[in-house]
C-alpha cells in the first residue's frame, strides 16, 4: 500500500477536534492520534480532554482511520484499564484501535503526587501485562510494580501496541511487545535507521514484525519564510524540553548544565516555568534545532519525508505546530500536496 499518514490532534477546542478528525477520514489520511495528557503542551492554554473519552466520540463520527493515542502511559492508569480501555475503543470503532504507550511525562504526573522514577522499569511491566490481559484467559503476574491474581478482561481482543521509544532500552521493549514504533522524528532520518534496524533485528529474533512510525512536529506553508516565522518559537522550547537536549545541544557548543528548566521527563506547566522557557528558547539560535523538525514549503516537507522514508519509516503520525486556528488548513495543505503527492 506504500507509506501511510496520520495526524496528532491539538489538546482542544472541541470544535477542531470533531473537524480535523472528520476532514482527516476523508481526505486521504490513514489514522487520528491524540495526545493522552492531563495537561496539554502550550505557552499560555494547557487545556487537554481524557483521550478514550474523546476517541470514542471520533470512532461514531469516522469510518476509515485507525485511532489511538500517542501516547498513554501505565503511571496514572493501572494496565488493566487502559487494556479495557483500548479494547472498548477496538469494539466501537469497528477494529480501528491503536493503543500507543511510553514512559511518561513530568507534566502528567508530578503535580499529582506521582513520582518519575523507574519509568522506563514501570513502562516493562505495564507493556507485558497489557498484552498478556490482550491475549491470555488468566493473567497472574508478581511485578515490583504490579501484581496480578487470576486476572482477566471480557472481551479480550489484540489490540495493536505502538511504543513510544527513543532510548536505547525502550527500543528493545518496542521489538518485544510492540505491533509499531513511534519515536519522534528529532533523532533525524540517519539515526531512525539505524534504530529501526536494531529493532527489527531483535524483532525477527522474536518472530515479530514491527510497524515502523515517526511522530513527527510540521509547519507547512506556501512560502518558506511564513513556515520559518511559524515554527522557530514552538520549535526551540521543544528542543529544550527534550530528553535528547544534551545529545544535540552539546554538539553545537549549548552548555546545557545552564539550562534552568528541567526536561520533559521533570518539566510542569505554570506561568513562571513558561515564562523562564521562553526567554532560554528567544536566546537559542534556530539553526540549532531546526534539523528536529519538518517545516517549508510542501517541496520542502516532500523532501524531508522522502528522507524518512528512505531511512524505512512506515507510517508518519504529523503534529502541526501551529495556533488551533491554523490546525485545518495546516493538515488541508498536508492532503493537498503532500499525501497526494505520495499517494500517486
Amino acid at each position: 500500500m506504500g507509506v501511510k499518514f496520520g495526524i496528532q490532534l491539538p489538546h482542544d477546542p472541541v470544535d477542531i477536534i470533531l473537524k480535523a478528525s472528520l476532514y482527516a477520514d476523508r481526505n486521504g489520511f490513514d489514522s487520528v492520534f491524540t495526545p493522552d495528557h492531563l495537561v496539554g503542551i502550550g505557552i499560555k492554554n494547557w487545556s487537554a480532554y481524557e483521550a478514550f473519552t474523546l476517541l470514542g466520540a471520533i470512532s461514531q463520527i469516522t469510518k476509515n482511520v485507525r485511532i489511538g493515542t500517542c501516547v498513554s502511559d501505565v503511571l496514572r492508569k493501572h494496565p488493566a484499564v487502559l487494556a479495557q480501555s483500548a479494547v472498548t475503543l477496538h469494539d466501537f470503532s469497528g477494529g480501528r484501535a491503536v493503543l500507543g504507550l511510553g514512559a511518561g511525562e513530568g507534566m502528567n504526573i508530578l503535580p499529582y503526587g506521582i513520582e518519575n522514577k523507574n519509568l522506563v522499569s514501570r513502562l516493562e511491566e505495564g507493556l507485558e501485562v497489557v498484552k498478556r490481559l490482550f491475549e491470555e484467559e488468566r493473567v497472574n503476574y508478581e511485578g515490583k510494580y504490579f501484581r496480578l491474581t487470576n486476572a482477566f478482561i471480557m472481551p479480550r481482543k489484540k489490540v495493536p501496541i505502538w511504543v513510544a521509544g527513543n532510548s536505547p532500552r525502550t527500543m528493545d521493549l518496542t521489538a518485544i511487545y510492540g505491533d509499531g514504533w513511534i519515536p519522534t522524528a528529532g533523532m533525524g532520518p540517519r539515526k531512525y535507521a539505524e534504530n529501526l534496524k536494531r529493532i527489527r533485528k531483535k524483532a525477527e529474533e522474536l518472530g515479530r514484525y514491527v510497524e515502523a512510525g515517526v511522530f513527527a512536529y510540521v509547519v507547512v506553508e506556501r512560502e518558506f519564510d511564513e513556515a520559518l516565522r511559524k515554527i522557530e518559537l514552538p520549535a526551540k522550547l521543544l528542543s529544550l524540553m527534550s530528553p535528547a537536549r544534551k545529545h544535540f545541544l552539546e554538539k553545537a557548543g549549548v552548555d546545557t548544565e545552564k539550562i534552568e528548566i528541567p526536561d520533559l521527563f521533570g518539566f510542569t506547566f505554570n506561568e513562571r516555568q513558561m515564562e523562564k522557557a521562553i526567554r532560554l528558547a528567544k536566546e537559542l539560535p534556530f539553526e540549532v534545532v531546526k534539523h528536529r523538525f519538518i517545516f517549508g514549503t510542501p517541496d520542502d516537507v516532500i523532501g524531508r519525508v522522502e528522507e524518512f522514508v528512505s531511512a524505512g519509516v512506515e507510517h508518519f503520525v504529523f503534529t502541526p505546530l501551529v495556533r488551533h486556528s491554523d490546525y485545518v488548513p495546516t493538515i488541508r495543505l498536508l492532503a493537498e500536496e503532500v499525501v497526494s503527492y505520495f499517494r500517486s
